[in-house]
C-alpha cells in the first residue's frame, strides 16, 4: 500500500494495543495525491485510526481505502476515490482486477462529502455482519464495476449501525469531484480515461486476445494527454 496505518506486533504477532495515555497509530493525510501501481493506497488496519480530507486517491491497483480489524477508525471527507481496483497495470503478475473503491472489512468508516466513481468492482462495500459501522452522507457513488453501495446483511448488527443518507448512486454518470485537486481539464479526462477502461475491460471479456483496440486507444489518450494534469500538489506514489 502507499499509505499504512496499523500498530506494531508482539512476538505473537498480535497487534500491540495502546496503553492510554498513549493512543493507537494516528494519521492524518489532507491534501494529497495517493496512487499505488501494486496494491491499495490507504490502509487502515488492527485499531489504527486515519482522517483522509481533500485528497484524490486513484488507479491503485488494489482497493483505494482499506479498513479492517476491530476497533480500527477511518473519517473520509471531501476525497475523490476514483479509478481503482484495475490490477497491476505494469505487470501482468501480482495484483488483478477486481476491487473496490473503498472496503470496510472490520472498524468504522465515516465518509462525508466525497465522490467514490468508476472503480472497477463496487463504490463501497462493508462485508462484516456484527463488527462494522458504515455510515455514507452528502456523496456521488457513480458508475463503479458493480454495486454502487454494499451495506452490511440485512438484519445483522453491522447493518444497524450503518447509515446512508443523502447520496447520488447511479450506474451510469459522472461523479462531482470534490478535492480541489483535479483541474477541469483533468477531469474531463479522467471521465474519458474511465469510460475507455469500461470499454476495454468488456473487450477483454469478449475477446481471447490480451490487448484490444480500445485498450490501444485508452495508452494513446493517456500518453497524449496526461500533461494536461494539474501536479501542482503533494503525490503519494507506491510502485
Amino acid at each position: 500500500s502507499a499509505v499504512q496505518i496499523q500498530p506494531a506486533f508482539d512476538a505473537h504477532d498480535n497487534p500491540i494495543r495502546a496503553v492510554p495515555p498513549s493512543l493507537q497509530p494516528t494519521a492524518i493525510v489532507k491534501g494529497c495525491d495517493i496512487t499505488s501501481f501494486s496494491g491499495r493506497g490507504i490502509v487502515n488496519i488492527d485499531g489504527g485510526k486515519s482522517t483522509i480530507s481533500d485528497c484524490y486517491i486513484h488507479d491503485c491497483a488494489a482497493t483505494g481505502v482499506y479498513v479492517g480489524g476491530q476497533g480500527s477508525l477511518a473519517t473520509i471527507e471531501r476525497t475523490d476515490v476514483l479509478e481503482n481496483g484495475n490490477g497491476n497495470q505494469r505487470s501482468r503478475r501480482g495484483i488483478a482486477r477486481g476491487h473496490s473503491g473503498i472496503y470496510l472489512e472490520q472498524g468504522t468508516a465515516f465518509i462525508r462529502d466525497s465522490n467514490i466513481s468508476n472503480n472497477s468492482l463496487t463504490g463501497i462495500s462493508a462485508i462484516s455482519t456484527d463488527n462494522a459501522a458504515l455510515h455514507v452522507e452528502d456523496s456521488d457513488l457513480v458508475a463503479n464495476g458493480s454495486i454502487q453501495l454494499e451495506l452490511p446483511p440485512i438484519g445483522s448488527i453491522s447493518r444497524e449501525r450503518s447509515t446512508s443518507r443523502n447520496n447520488r448512486m447511479q450506474r451510469e454518470g459522472e461523479g462531482r469531484f470534490r478535492s480541489g485537486l483535479i483541474s477541469d481539464s483533468a477531469a474531463d479526462i479522467a471521465n474519458s480515461i474511465g469510460q475507455l477502461r469500461r470499454l476495454s475491460a468488456e473487450h477483454r471479456q469478449r475477446q481471447s486476445h490480451p490487448v484490444g483496440d480500445n485498450e490501444e486507444t485508452l495508452r494513446n489518450f493517456m500518453r497524449t494527454h496526461a500533461a494536461a494534469y494539474d501536479l501542482h500538489h503533494t503525490q503519494v506514489e507506491m510502485i
